[in-house]
C-alpha cells in the first residue's frame, strides 16, 4: 500500500460514456460504464458499473482483477444482471466493487470484455474508466520529524560501571579455574583401588552369593550353578586349557593331569551340579549350601597348592642365587688369597 502524504486537487464526476462498436458479424455492441462514486478516499469501497447490450444470440465474457496487490483491486467477485431483452438486444449489468490503495487520478486497469457471437469475437475495451482517490492528511501535514532534545550535560559514567561486566567475567574464570585445580589436585591425591587377584575375587563373589540368600528364596538350584561358575572361572585363570565353553566331562580330562586338583572332590562335585542344571533335579538349601561349600573348598585348595608351589619356587630361585653369590664369593676370595703369597725370581735374574 503506497500512501502519499500530500494534497490532491479534487476532479468533478466521472460520467458514463457509451461507445458503439461493431462485431466481424456486423452486429452492433452497445457498452456503457459508470464509477460510483467517483471520488474517494484510499481503501474505500466504490462500485464500477459496466452495461453491454448485445445481439439475442451472444454470449459475453467478463474479466476480473486476478491480482491482489494491484493498485486498484476487487473486493468480491462480480455481479452479473440480465436486464432482458428489448427490441432484439439482450443488455447485460456488471458491478465491480473494488478498492484504490493511492491517491490521485488513477485507471482501473480492467482487462477487456469479450463478446462471442456465432463463433466471432469481439473486444470492449473497459481500460477508459478512472477513479479519483483524494487524500486523508490535513492540509498543514509535512514530512519533518523533530529530532529529540539533548541533555544540557553529558552524563559522566564511573570506570567500574563501565568495566564491571568485564570484572565480573575475569572472578567467573578465575573461580572456574580454582576449583578446576583442585579438582585436579584431589583426583591425583586419591588412591585408586587396589585390583583383587583371581583368588581374591573368587572370593568376593562367594561371599556376594551368601549375602543374597538365593538358597533361603527357593532359588537352591540357581546358587548352586552360580558357585559352580565362579570356580570355573577361577580355574580357567589358573589353568589355560580349562576354558569355560568346556563340558564338565571335557574340563575334567583337561585337567587330569593338573597336580593342583582334587580329582575325586571335583569330579563329585561337577556329576551333582550337571543333575541340577539339566536334570531338573531338586535340591535342598542344606545340600545347596553343602555343594557351594565343595565349590569353595575346591577353590581354596588349589589356591594354597599353588601358593606352595609358588613358594617352593621362589625358595628354590632364592637358593640358586645364594649358591652363586656363594660360589661367586668363593672365587673372589681364592683369588685374593693367591695375589697374597710371595712371587719367585724372575727367570733369568742374577742371584
Amino acid at each position: 500500500m503506497n500512501l502519499h502524504r500530500t494534497r490532491s486537487v479534487a476532479q468533478p464526476p466521472q460520467q458514463a460514456d457509451t461507445t458503439f462498436l461493431s462485431s466481424g458479424t456486423g452486429a452492433r455492441v452497445r457498452a456503457g460504464t459508470m464509477v460510483r462514486p467517483d471520488t474517494v478516499t484510499v481503501g474505500d469501497p466504490f462500485v464500477f458499473v459496466v452495461t453491454i447490450a448485445v445481439p439475442a444470440n451472444a454470449r459475453i465474457e467478463w474479466p476480473t482483477i486476478a491480482d491482489s496487490s494491484a493498485v486498484v483491486a476487487m473486493r468480491g467477485p462480480v455481479k452479473i444482471t440480465d436486464e432482458g431483452t428489448k427490441l432484439g438486444m439482450r443488455r447485460e449489468k456488471a458491478e465491480y466493487t473494488l478498492s484504490a490503495w493511492d491517491v490521485g487520478s488513477l485507471p482501473l486497469d480492467m482487462p477487456d470484455a469479450m463478446v462471442r457471437i456465432d463463433g466471432s469475437a469481439t473486444r470492449v475495451p473497459l481500460t477508459n474508466a478512472r477513479v479519483f482517490v483524494r487524500s486523508v492528511l490535513p492540509g498543514d501535514s509535512t514530512l519533518h520529524i523533530p529530532k529529540p532534545a539533548r541533555d544540557l550535560f553529558p552524563r559522566v559514567v564511573p570506570w567500574w560501571q563501565q568495566w564491571w561486566p568485564a570484572l565480573l567475567v575475569l572472578a567467573a574464570l578465575g573461580l572456574l579455574w580454582w576449583l578446576w585445580k583442585r579438582r585436579r589436585r584431589a583426583a591425583v591425591t586419591r588412591k585408586a583401588p587396589v585390583p583383587l587377584d583371581v583368588y581374591g575375587r573368587a572370593l568376593h563373589e562367594f561371599d556376594r552369593l551368601d549375602q543374597i540368600g538365593l538358597a533361603d528364596a527357593g532359588e537352591a538350584g540357581r546358587y548352586v550353578a552360580l558357585s559352580v561358575d565362579v570356580m570355573r572361572l577361577y580355574l580357567a585363570a589358573r589353568a589355560p586349557n580349562a576354558a569355560l565353553a568346556l563340558t564338565s566331562v571335557e574340563l575334567l580330562d583337561a585337567l587330569a593331569d593338573d597336580a593342583r586338583l582334587p580329582h575325586d572332590r571335583l569330579l563329585s562335585l561337577l556329576a551333582d551340579v550337571d543333575g541340577i542344571k539339566f536334570a531338573a533335579r531338586r535340591v535342598s538349601p542344606e545340600r545347596a549350601r553343602e555343594l557351594a561349600g565343595g565349590a569353595r573348598a575346591v577353590v581354596e585348595h588349589v589356591e594354597r597348592v599353588e601358593q606352595e608351589r609358588r613358594a617352593a619356587e621362589e625358595a628354590a630361585r632364592k637358593a640358586a642365587a645364594a649358591a652363586v653369590e656363594r660360589e661367586k664369593h668363593d672365587l673372589e676370595d681364592s683369588a685374593r688369597r693367591a695375589s697374597r703369597k710371595p712371587r719367585g725370581p724372575k727367570s733369568g735374574a742374577g742371584v
